[in-house]
């Protein structure tokens, strides 16, 4: 059918979409304003993440036998100008699901605007809940307008009894303080069959310290407190969604000293008295971290500690870089992180994934090519 050649001002004045004129499966001819239908995606504009989802039949159930999945997109402009050039795009993408029943679903999967913008890290369909339906996985990152800072996002999505259902949704991100990321960056997901488990560790304000450990409360050696935290979930059958099965765990974080030999000191210094001197591989109960200013060359610089308690039950500092944390999935991350810290937190940056799953079956979905 055809379109618009120009924008149109929706009632609020807000923002500026075309018409757009349609034809139903009835014949019936009319025009719907661009801010309430998705437009096919041509296939060159069409994500290398989800070339394989456009224009293809899955069967998702005995029910659902034939349902399409194809890209699709809203665009528009912000209203901000009167001089229309100057207006930023708005647009929103979307993966569209039509079903042999004739319904019609839609998927969020990234856009920009004048707010952010989200794009889509990974995607996948595959049976998670062994009950022969496949669901539909999504890893999301947003961003604010003008902020560097990534709020990560996992999505489940499953197609039963003729509806589309959100039966997961995990906020991975973690933050240090406002828009600073943690050390940790992100919330690690493990997905295995019918089971979803969390792990973190979480940098938190001392006065909400949960566990039987003294934080150094004199100020200004307060920092952040750390507790590693797990929880799980399971897919309960009658319910058909994920339902907690194991409360939030908040445990001690645990590290080794890295040298042969060192020392525990009362302050965040070398030339601090020494509380303790420590043996070779003497593991520590982690407590807080706390970042020291210093001034090297002319240039400011942090310097991160650790406050920690020994075997021994001793109570002092050491420097965070003679401390290899251990038992958690963010070793490697956080010993990266404390080897060479950023100069801003907000530019702390990570190749992890920060998602496993792990799914030890044959069974694949139905996928082929519509023509």
């Amino acid at each position: 059918m055809s379109e618009s050649r120009l924008e149109h001002e929706d009632e609020a004045q807000n923002q500026k979409f075309k018409w757009y004129q349609v034809k139903t499966p009835d014949e019936k001819v009319g025009w719907i304003y661009g801010d309430g239908i998705a437009v096919i995606l041509p296939k060159s504009e069409v994500t290398p993440l989800l070339e394989s989802y456009h224009l293809r039949q899955f069967k998702f159930s005995d029910e659902i036998k034939e349902a399409v999945t194809w890209l699709a997109s809203i665009e528009g402009k912000d209203n901000f100008h009167k001089e229309d050039y100057l207006n930023p795009l708005y647009k929103e993408y979307y993966l569209v699901l039509t079903s042999n029943l004739g319904k019609s679903f839609h998927i969020h999967v990234g856009g920009e605007s004048t707010m952010g913008s989200s794009e889509l890290r990974d995607f996948m369909v595959k049976d998670l809940t062994e009950d022969n339906i496949p669901e539909m996985l999504l890893l999301k990152s947003n961003f604010d307008s003008g902020s560097p800072v990534e709020h990560r996002q996992l999505e489940i999505f499953t197609l039963q009894a003729g509806s589309l259902n959100k039966v997961f949704e995990e906020e991975m991100s973690l933050t240090y303080q406002d828009k600073e990321p943690s050390p940790a960056l992100f919330k690690f997901v493990e997905i295995s069959r019918g089971n979803i488990r969390i792990a973190y560790i979480d940098y938190l304000d001392c006065h909400q310290h949960q566990l039987a450990l003294q934080p150094n409360m004199t100020e200004p050696l307060q920092g952040k407190c750390l507790e590693y935290v797990t929880y799980s979930f399971v897919w309960d059958k009658q319910q058909k969604k994920y339902v907690s099965i194991y409360e939030e765990n908040r445990t001690a974080v645990v590290g080794r000293l890295r040298p042969e030999k060192g020392f525990l000191r009362a302050e965040p210094s070398y030339l601090s008295e020494v509380n303790e001197r420590l043996p070779a591989n003497a593991s520590l109960k982690i407590i807080q971290h706390y970042e020291k200013p210093i001034h090297l060359r002319g240039e400011k610089k942090i310097v991160p500690y650790f406050y920690v308690r020994s075997e021994k039950g001793n109570y002092g500092y050491i420097h965070a870089k003679d401390i290899s944390i251990e038992k958690s999935e963010h070793l490697s991350v956080l010993n990266n992180y404390y080897a060479n810290p950023p100069k801003f937190k907000k530019n702390w940056q990570s190749d992890s994934s920060f998602l496993i799953i792990s799914l030890n079956d044959n069974k694949q979905v139905i996928l082929t090519k519509n023509d």
